[in-house]
């Protein structure tokens, strides 16, 4: 008998151990009736895994109705303009219905960025990376400099079907960079001490420079950003909150991986244009894709690596 109840016993604490966490993680700290803060976290780049789980955790704060206020809690380079726009629009869509403050743990650049504009503050660590406003696109080689062949491979409804220039992707980075410019001058022109075309530049500050040209509002921790969006809520009075996390936060990396004599071309408005060679086989994929990201390219088994972590 006193051996069953030893291992009884010592199940249940290996339960509570492993589940405690959890359970804690998304039920607020202190009284009940208290509103709270809620911090959701994106860590990794803004790939569509990353910003699906931001977007659920950002319609939990939204349809619960002891959640007052929300703390973005963000270090990512960026990603995929697709769903960097998604995550944008979700935190924009939040910001209008409750006061979001995001704090950079470590880098908000380009996608990552601009994803968290709409928030009502935007506080940074002094080492925190901000800005890398610019837009990258990636094509195949074939698409580019063998149209005529394609022609004569394929038969096509419409003499532009599935055809890609230089030209053409130029001016759709282009249209791709002005909105992406616009949007940052759109929520933090009064903030911004620096002109629209620093702005497109691309520049990259640490935290106590971008408090000063208006890239972020404040140096802090994530202690201040919960405290700031509390004090931005008309529904918290002083201390009278809870504090919920939401989520995992998402870990996964954005990479792009970018075949050996890859050609990058600098066009307008700082764009800079990456094509590279396509292999020889005969399938039908998306031809090109745009990203908003910041990353060094690294060589490696005789391919050039963007890695966004």
């Amino acid at each position: 008998m006193t051996a069953s109840y030893v291992i009884a016993v010592t199940l249940a604490l290996v339960i509570a151990a492993i589940f405690a966490p959890v359970i804690w993680n998304g039920v607020p700290s202190g009284g009940d009736d208290d509103p709270s803060v809620a911090v959701v976290t994106l860590r990794g780049g803004t790939t569509d895994a990353n910003v699906n789980a931001v977007k659920q955790d950002l319609r939990e704060a939204q349809t619960n109705e002891s959640i007052e206020a929300v703390v973005l809690r963000v270090d990512s380079p960026g990603g995929p303009v697709d769903s960097s726009e998604e995550l944008y629009l979700a935190v924009n869509r939040t910001a209008s219905e409750m006061p979001v403050v995001a704090y950079v743990e470590g880098t908000a650049a380009s996608g990552g960025y601009y994803g968290i504009v709409p928030a009502d503050e935007i506080v940074v660590k002094p080492s925190s990376n901000v800005g890398s406003i610019g837009v990258i696109v990636q094509a195949p080689l074939s698409l580019i400099e063998q149209v005529e062949q394609q022609g004569e491979t394929f038969v096509r409804s419409g003499p532009d079907k599935a055809q890609v220039s230089k030209d053409g992707l130029r001016e759709d980075i282009e249209v791709l960079q002005r909105s992406f410019v616009g949007t940052v001058m759109r929520h933090r022109g009064e903030q911004l001490t620096v002109s629209r075309e620093e702005v497109a530049n691309g520049n990259t500050y640490l935290g106590a420079q971008a408090t000063e040209n208006g890239f972020a509002d404040r140096i802090g921790d994530s202690e201040l950003a919960i405290e700031r969006a509390a004090a931005l809520s008309d529904d918290i009075e002083g201390d009278g909150y809870d504090v919920s996390y939401l989520g995992s936060g998402g870990a996964e990396f954005n990479v792009i991986v970018v075949p050996a004599g890859a050609e990058t071309v600098q066009g307008a408005n700082n764009v800079t244009y990456l094509v590279h060679p396509d292999d020889s086989e005969t399938t039908f994929r998306e031809p090109v894709k745009y990203y908003a990201v910041w990353g060094i390219p690294a060589e490696d088994n005789n391919a050039t690596v963007i890695r966004n972590d």
